[in-house]
């Protein structure tokens, strides 16, 4: 009797890479491999299409997965997730399930600091309205600020804020504040940069980028309050995560002008509603959760998560997020 090739799905792959790593070709030969490149939101439409799989490739948090879902996907042994997050898996009763969770490592949050500082830049010089109007007249005037003498904030300092601190310091006659619950005076001189109480960085700074680490104590962390301590025009940057700012009171303080601009990657729902109140603001560079899809990374990330998949079909250990399951055979 032949045995069942054993069934991988690649899911969200929007950006179409996930065939062009090495690994992919390598995965093909040891199983039936299928990419679904149109996200599935409905649980309903998880369960449909994913019952007959083995094994799941995810990209980050696009798909989330609750016991729900785990319950009617009875072959499925294993989630090879890109990167180390688990927001969006219920990792508790996957394990309960037997269903392994393997992870790849984190990013080093390069390419997201890359975006941070290109969107600053683009709000300063207004890119993205030069640019669209160069398809409309000949010579746009379009007047942009310049960084060199501004103070910009970094709320947040770990890993992505303090190189950002870095690079921004670097422009002639920038001052840089940042803000963290752990940051001290000698840690933030070392990018050059002051470290401020947070209501001190919203008053004084021209531009303020959101590196805080989101969680329930962070959740509207920069709310109506907030936004009256900034100066009147201030500039909002966020790659973060959406929740971190209040999304009510940003169009509030887009609307009245307290705010003259923002971009922003991350959103309190992703994707971004089509008839969102954001779109409407032509001083709003809106990104599609860009911070870390550069092909250089998601190709990597894409490797490392069917590599995992190979060493799980060949029984070799497992960089697990859940350690505590009991790992399935892949028969």
């Amino acid at each position: 009797m032949t045995r069942e090739k054993f069934k991988v799905a690649i899911l969200d792959d929007f950006e179409a890479l996930a065939d062009t790593v090495p690994a992919y070709q390598k995965l093909r030969e040891r199983a039936e491999v299928a990419i679904l490149r149109k996200r599935l939101a409905i649980p309903e439409h998880i369960v449909a299409a994913l019952r007959d799989f083995d094994a799941l490739v995810l990209m980050r948090e696009r798909t989330s997965f609750s016991d729900k879902e785990y319950a009617q996907l009875p072959k499925l042994k294993l989630i090879s997730q890109t990167g180390r997050t688990s927001k969006h898996l219920d990792l508790a009763n996957a394990t309960q399930r037997g269903i392994a969770v393997s992870g790849t490592p984190p990013e080093n949050g390069i390419v997201t600091t890359e975006l941070t500082v290109g969107l600053i830049l683009a709000l300063l010089r207004k890119i993205p309205q030069v640019n669209l109007r160069m398809r409309e007249e000949a010579w746009p005037a379009i007047v942009g600020n310049s960084l060199q003498g501004k103070t910009v904030g970094v709320a947040g300092f770990g890993r992505i804020g303090r190189e950002v601190a870095r690079i921004i310091k670097a422009f002639p006659n920038t001052r840089v504040l940042g803000y963290s619950r752990s940051l001290t005076a000698a840690r933030a001189a070392e990018v050059g940069a002051e470290s401020v109480a947070f209501e001190s960085l919203l008053r004084e700074s021209d531009i303020i980028t959101v590196h805080i680490n989101f969680n329930e104590q962070t959740r509207g962390a920069i709310g109506a309050k907030e936004f009256a301590m900034m100066k009147r025009g201030a500039l909002l940057v966020n790659t973060a995560r959406g929740p971190i700012i209040s999304e009510s009171a940003m169009i509030a303080a887009l609307e009245s002008g307290q705010l003259g601009g923002v971009g922003l990657d991350v959103y309190d729902s992703e994707p971004l509603a089509m008839d969102h109140p954001l779109r409407r603001f032509d001083n709003a560079i809106l990104m599609s959760h860009r911070g870390y899809a550069t092909v250089e990374v998601m190709s990597e990330r894409y490797q490392q998560a069917m590599e995992n998949i190979l060493n799980y079909l060949d029984g070799k250990p497992l960089p697990l997020i859940n350690p505590d399951v009991q790992v399935r055979t892949s028969r």
